[in-house]
């Protein structure tokens, strides 16, 4: 029987490890922390999957001509072209070989526009509701930015039941990242995958086949600067994605790719909010696309689209300016009203919440802008060019609310009347991209001639992604996990 050791706990690691053993090896998941699911656990569980199954109006050579429409930089198009013809058959085996159910999401791909993009949505499978068994329950770690076993569909369609949601905690449902970490347990388990937490690997075992799956590098400072195209000054995954994979798979002579990527994003700090040891930081999603608000930077002026998608708008943050000799986005703030305020949750801010000393407040836009550090009159003349043309529902400076995914995710409404409020905005990544080349079937590429390294595989994070640039559309991350992690696995497994 072959034997496969797969590192990491999350999606890619969970899902190679289960194919493992469905095609006759006996797997062990390695985690380095006590509890399993990594990243993947604080996420929306999302799975960008195109062309699957519940979708009959979709095929894999739209969403091939999508993928190539957004693959600019280091894009690797036979791994595109696998990933957009195998995505149903990743769906389908999700829910044959575990109890989780995927139901799609009207979430319009992050490039609709494109050619092959679908502003109607659909592609983005959500995990639903799930009762893990006592021994996953335990194992699975915890989500601090999650405050309710909620789901995405929930969420967006705005009415919350209240009552609902306490049932499903005082039942143990979990939703969302915690579902699918928790389904795919469930499964390895009952299959007879060998579980081990506490138990950091950092070099490639002597014998067997193996899955590297530990997530990204964007916590290790060294690797951080070394690779990445500017700072990651808010890491939003786990505390454990400090690339062990990457330094195992290069002491092997591993071929890169991707590495100057990430899934960028702007996120928050709240002060004494901490994940793994360290400062917790939480992704901004539609509070940038509300009326009544808009986003500025050091000059106090804008500089970008508030409602596109987030890893757009946090490379965005990242630009360098070469007459500043700077990165003048790295700084920024989402500034609204008022009345926004009083509508609106802000992160984990309630709309009945008092004023917390890390949101600034003053009655007036000068005062506010003295607080934030940037020039009252440049911030007083942008509010008000933005109100004149947002009161016409237009942005000709840059274009919000004229794309499908700006419109889904809020409307374009001027700034009305104080108090005003600024949240400080951090360029922030959910993981890194870059990692060793693979083919499509999840074998690690040797440096020197471009052929397999024998008995090593990788997945995820871990391993380079294929959509270099691109983003197509929610769940991206998690989407190329799943089908990373089922190829690497059947794969390492002689399958």
């Amino acid at each position: 029987m072959a034997t496969v050791t797969v590192i990491g706990s999350g999606a890619a690691g969970l899902t190679a490890a289960l194919a493992a053993r469905l095609t006759g090896a006996s797997a062990t998941v390695y985690e380095r922390y006590e509890h399993v699911g990594g990243t993947t656990a604080l996420s929306g569980g999302n799975a960008w999957l195109p062309a699957h199954h519940q979708l009959d109006d979709d095929t894999p050579e739209a969403a091939l001509t999508y993928l190539r429409a957004l693959a600019l930089g280091d894009a690797d198009d036979d791994g595109l072209r696998a990933f957009a013809h195998g995505a149903r058959a990743t769906a389908e085996w999700v829910e044959r070989e575990t109890s989780l159910e995927l139901a799609p999401l009207a979430y319009p791909d992050y490039h609709a526009e494109f050619a092959g993009g679908r502003p109607q949505g659909g592609r983005t499978l959500e995990p639903q509701p799930y009762r893990p068994s006592p021994r996953a329950a335990r194992l699975v770690r915890d989500a601090p930015n999650v405050t309710a076993p909620i789901t995405y569909a929930e969420l967006a369609g705005g009415a919350i039941d209240r009552e609902l949601l306490r049932e499903r905690q005082a039942a143990g449902i979990v939703t969302m990242g915690r579902a699918l970490v928790a389904g795919l347990l469930d499964a390895c388990l009952a299959a007879g995958v060998v579980v081990e937490t506490g138990r950091r690997v950092r070099t490639l075992p002597d014998e067997g086949a193996v899955v590297l799956a530990t997530g990204g590098f964007e916590r290790n400072p060294q690797l951080a600067r070394a690779f990445l195209r500017g700072p990651v000054r808010a890491p939003v995954g786990a505390g454990g994605a400090e690339g062990d994979g990457l330094r195992m798979a290069m002491g092997a002579g591993a071929q890169l790719g991707c590495m100057s990527e990430a899934w960028w994003c702007p996120a928050i700090s709240i002060p004494g909010e901490m994940l793994d040891g360290g400062a917790m930081y939480r992704l901004i999603l539609t509070e940038r696309a509300r009326p009544g608000s808009l986003i500025v930077d050091t000059a106090g002026r804008r500089f970008v689209d508030e409602a596109q998608n987030y890893n757009d708008l946090g490379r965005t943050m990242l630009n360098f300016e070469a007459t500043s000799y700077s990165l003048p986005h790295a700084r920024a703030w989402l500034v609204f009203d008022g009345a926004y305020r009083k509508r609106y949750r802000v992160g984990p801010l309630g709309r009945r919440d008092p004023d917390p000393p890390w949101l600034d407040r003053a009655d007036e836009l000068g005062t506010l802008a003295e607080r934030i550090g940037v020039p009252p009159t440049a911030l007083e003349s942008t509010v008000e060019v933005f109100n004149a043309h947002a009161e016409n529902g237009e942005d000709p400076d840059f274009g919000r609310g004229s794309f499908p995914y700006d419109r889904f995710m809020g409307d374009l409404g001027p700034l009305g009347d104080g108090p005003y409020y600024a949240l400080a905005l951090h360029p922030g990544c959910l993981g890194t991209k870059g990692g060793p080349r693979t083919d499509v079937d999840g074998r690690v590429l040797a440096a020197a001639d471009g052929a397999p390294i024998p008995r090593l595989h990788a997945a995820g994070n871990a391993a380079a992604s294929p959509f270099g640039l691109g983003y197509p559309g929610a769940g991206a991350t998690l989407g190329q996990a799943l089908f990373q992690g089922l190829r690497a696995g059947t794969q390492a497994a002689g399958g």
